[in-house]
């Protein structure tokens, strides 16, 4: 049979291995929020990584077409015909012997 203090120290004071229960399961508790933060805070950095290198990707694209189109040009800049397109149409320049007929619009 209990004594009264015996039953009164029961009520009180918890038993040990009821707090270590509790000390353990706050701990998991407490590294399952930490790792479901540290997964969100990933997942967050990541997406927003992903939207850059897309950005990047088209920046890239169109840096590789313009340099396509400048080696292009680069290529014909000592062809004669295209020297001489570019004095015509631009500079207005004739061959010897040419003329240049200019039609002016009537009112």
């Amino acid at each position: 049979m209990y004594s009264y203090l015996q039953l009164h120290e029961q009520e009180t004071h918890p038993p040990k291995r009821k707090i270590g229960q509790r000390v353990l399961l706050g701990l998991v508790i407490a590294t399952v929020l930490l790792l479901a933060s540290l997964y969100v805070l990933r997942f967050i950095t990541i997406h927003r990584l992903q939207q850059q290198v897309a950005v990047l990707s088209v920046k890239q694209q169109a840096a590789l077409d313009k340099q396509t189109a400048l080696r292009a040009r680069l290529a014909k800049k000592d062809d004669p015909q295209a020297i001489e397109d570019v004095a015509r149409e631009k500079l207005g320049l004739v061959k010897p012997g040419e003329q240049i007929i200019i039609f002016v619009k009537g009112d």
